[in-house]
């Protein structure tokens, strides 16, 4: 059954559709994209009763095409797209291809608000307003246009103090958790880098339980953030950080495992990996490190065999563009790699681009990538049907 199936189509005047099978006409609808599902609801209550259904859900999102999701923040913009990828060889214009496209302005009180992409786990988005003076979470589903906003979680942020976040669900209970890391700093009066951690707190927001849990453990200092804003990425029932000692020179990287709530070190692809200016991610449903250090290169390491230090490969080596040659302070985060060996990167917080691994040619993105002040999060995403309501909540409000 081919997935170009547009629901403008179907109709109550289709007789055909109408009095098929149910197991059939289930089948059918579940390959629909997650638009179209919406738009088929109109067509009969018996079809409302079908998409309401958790075991259709289940089902559609078996099928579910992988896509991204793209928050850009701009002065008087905050939009975040949600993209599914039609095929694996074809690279798309992001701004045609959107799904759904919201302004974030409306799912925060306070005019200040500074919204920030903190994860994506089975077509629930994870979003934050990081401003310390009212720091809040939310949890949202951009298709079925749900949000929710969390308690609020303990310890206020004050510079220099840091909180970096991780959203991710247990392979075992299948529970959903939100992870807060806090941190008290004391920084050098000169170089204004961390020279001590007097205080370290982690909370477990676990959904639909209505409160924070304080964890302990003594792998917390484990889990000191490279960068305040870094998020943890969440891959096979864990959440993973990229982290620095205190001297500043290593970085390792840390492991939350939410099922046993417990940090731990992770192997890394080298010993100390010094000097890197690293970032983590999902390749080839494989964790993955990529290195912008070198001044004319990419360096993608894949591990793959999860957990297994000497799985790690460099397996990709691209050549940068020439006008992005040189030294240079930003990450490169990888987050989508297409068959033909093209990889979508976000360069820093400010455009996305496709490199390829093959003929070392580069491109942006077919993306409104405004220059001025403006930021881009983007990672993977796969759409769900799934309402927040499953999960117990009784403040679900929607766009």
């Amino acid at each position: 059954m081919e997935n170009s199936i547009d629901c403008k189509y179907i109709n109550q005047k289709n007789v055909f559709l109408m009095n098929l099978p149910s197991d059939i006409l289930v089948e059918i609808l579940s390959r629909l994209p997650a638009r179209a599902v919406f738009r088929c609801k109109c067509v009969c209550k018996t079809w409302i009763k079908i998409f309401s259904d958790s075991k259709f859900v289940a089902l559609h999102f078996a099928k579910a095409r992988p896509g991204i999701v793209v928050h850009q923040s701009e002065m008087f913009k905050n939009l975040i797209k949600v993209v599914e990828f039609e095929d694996e060889i074809d690279h798309h214009n992001l701004d045609e291809d959107s799904l759904v496209k919201f302004d974030l302005k409306r799912i925060s009180e306070f005019s200040g608000a500074n919204i920030v992409l903190d994860g994506s786990v089975n077509g629930l988005i994870c979003l934050r307003d990081s401003n310390y003076e009212h720091e809040s979470v939310y949890i949202f589903n951009p298709i079925t246009r749900e949000y929710v906003r969390l308690p609020s979680p303990k310890g206020v942020v004050r510079y220099p103090s840091m909180a970096t976040y991780g959203f991710g669900v247990s392979r075992v209970s299948s529970e959903y958790k939100v992870v807060r890391v806090f941190h008290d700093q004391v920084l050098d009066p000169v170089r204004q880098t961390c020279i001590r951690i007097p205080r370290s707190e982690c909370h477990v927001y676990t959904l639909g339980t209505g409160s924070w849990r304080s964890i302990n453990g003594n792998m917390l200092n484990f889990a000191y953030g490279r960068r305040c804003h870094s998020v943890g990425l969440f891959f096979n029932g864990n959440i993973h950080w990229l982290i620095k000692d205190l001297d500043d020179t290593h970085e390792m990287i840390s492991c939350f495992n939410l099922e046993n709530e417990v940090f731990q070190p992770f192997p890394a692809p080298f010993p100390g990996m010094e000097g890197l200016l690293g970032s983590l991610g999902v390749l080839h449903d494989c964790l993955c490190l990529c290195d912008n250090t070198s001044h004319c290169e990419i360096n993608i390491w894949v591990m793959k065999e999860y957990g297994v230090e000497k799985s790690w490969t460099r397996q990709f080596v691209i050549t940068k563009m020439t006008e992005l040659t040189g030294p240079t302070l930003e990450v490169v985060y990888p987050f989508k790699i297409f068959k033909d060996g093209v990889i979508m990167v976000l360069w820093g917080d400010f455009f996305m681009l496709y490199c390829c691994n093959k003929s070392n040619v580069g491109q942006e993105v077919d993306l409104d990538q405004p220059r001025g002040p403006n930021k881009i999060e983007a990672m993977l995403h796969v759409s769900s049907l799934v309402s927040l309501k499953n999960f117990g909540f009784e403040n679900v409000c929607n766009f």
